[in-house]
């Protein structure tokens, strides 16, 4: 017996060790949420995305604009000339310069395209948009991952809590068992079995710090940054808050922004078709400039030039053949368009379904962790009821243990409950797009 309590408080000094840690700073689920935010790499990579979209989305990008461009240049020399004419005059020059300078400035303008500059344009416009609902949808998802992964926090301290609780019981049971071995009011196998009730609970406990410890990693994930920070959660699941009118099937369709996003591809695929269409017209350019060159010359019999003067091209293009690329592009095309469209229908379908299995496992952990809430204060009175009758002798060992094992689920079913109704609201939220009440401090 000697060894046996030695080892007791060895496994619990472990045991007090790992439970330590978990004393830290307590962070809420909104300054998660916001050191998230700012470090999440996902989003840091979906709002570069957005930007490099709304930086192409330029009427430049799409050749609506005329182009410019100037050019400047000098070339030079010297030499020696030698030259016998029929007259016999003989001309000898040495170190005879020459110089030309040019300038000229041109304008290349395409006027016409058969609107594919414009069709273009509307392209750039429906993925700049995208790239913004994206980024919404890649804040949203990981808004829905830290909460998940913050419930899970809270479960698994609050079961700490619970298992400790039981450890509790087991260590009075014990005690008991020990002291009543050792006047002779019970066997050595009443003591013996709450020795190993005692132990499988302090094992328990371990093995529940661990998924705690686990769960805190997972959110460092989220939070970046967090890695080697040891901080704990709130008691209590956060109360998020939302609004409960736009929980219902037609938000979803209205205002989930994945299918947003969807709607802007339609929208660029569909500009992506019409550019093509465009191939079928002539194109129409117009090309002027402004030319300025100066040359001279000593060797030469003009000794200086000049010239100046503008020009203008106004130039008409129709592809006859193209060897049926125009064909194959319109149909591919096509079909992009129309698998964007299939996309739409599948996604909203798979939505609407998930939408309908949060939205009922919502309502029924809600009144499950009512019926619970209750139970677990059921469980608290009887096993306050037997603690006193195994103290007194009245009660046996074993069914003290099976009242102990009643409240500790009573309690894990009241927790679990609490904490499937968040997942499920968590899911709803995303679903709907209904997270503006925590992000209705930050810019996107």
């Amino acid at each position: 017996m000697n060894k046996y309590i030695y080892f007791i408080i060895v496994l619990s000094f472990c045991l007090d060790t790992e439970i330590s840690a978990i004393a830290a700073d307590t962070l809420s689920l909104t300054e998660v949420i916001d050191i998230t935010l700012d470090h999440s790499y996902s989003i840091k990579i979906a709002a570069n995305d957005a930007a490099i979209a709304s930086a192409n989305a330029t009427r430049a990008a799409t050749g609506m604009l005329p182009v410019v461009s100037a050019t400047i240049g000098q070339i030079g020399g010297l030499n020696d000339i030698n030259q016998s004419l029929l007259s016999g005059q003989e001309i000898n020059r040495l170190g005879a310069g020459n110089k030309q300078s040019s300038a000229n400035i041109a304008l290349n303008w395409t006027l016409f395209d058969g609107f594919g500059m414009f069709a273009n344009y509307d392209r750039l416009l429906a993925l700049k948009n995208m790239g913004e609902l994206k980024l919404r949808s890649s804040i949203e998802n990981t808004i829905s991952k830290v909460i998940m992964s913050y419930c899970t926090m809270v479960r698994n301290q609050a079961m700490i809590q619970s298992s400790l609780f039981r450890e509790e019981l087991s260590k009075e049971r014990l005690r008991l068992s020990v002291l009543r071995f050792s006047v002779g009011r019970s066997g050595e196998q009443d003591t013996l079995q709450a020795s190993i009730d005692f132990q499988s609970d302090k094992t328990a406990t371990l093995r529940i710090v661990e998924q705690y410890k686990a769960s805190r990693l997972q959110l460092n994930n989220f939070m970046g940054g967090y890695h080697d920070t040891v901080y704990t959660v709130t008691s209590h699941f956060p109360s998020i808050h939302y609004d409960s009118t736009k929980l219902n099937e037609h938000t979803v369709i209205q205002s989930n922004i994945d299918l947003q996003a969807i709607k802007a591809g339609i929208i660029s695929a569909d500009a992506a078709l019409e550019q093509v269409k465009a191939r079928s017209y002539p194109r129409l350019s117009l090309n002027t400039a402004y030319s300025y060159n100066q040359s001279n010359n000593d060797g030469s019999f003009v000794i200086s030039n000049q010239t100046k003067g503008a020009s203008f091209n106004i130039t008409a293009q129709y592809d006859v053949l193209d060897g049926f690329l125009f064909s194959q592009k319109k149909e591919i095309a096509s079909l992009q368009l129309e698998n964007v469209g299939i996309q739409y229908k599948e996604l909203e379908q798979l939505l609407l379904t998930s939408f309908r299995i949060a939205k009922g496992s919502f309502d029924t952990y809600t009144a499950i962790d009512k019926l619970e809430e209750n139970n677990v204060l059921i469980a608290k009175k009887n096993s306050e009821i037997a603690f006193e009758k195994l103290k007194q002798g009245t009660m046996s060992s074993y069914d003290f243990r099976v009242t102990q094992q009643s409240i500790y689920e009573a309690q894990f079913r009241s927790i679990q409950a609490k904490y499937e109704r968040m997942l499920s609201l968590s899911e709803l939220m995303k679903i709907t797009s209904n997270f503006n009440s925590l992000l209705e401090k930050r810019t996107p």
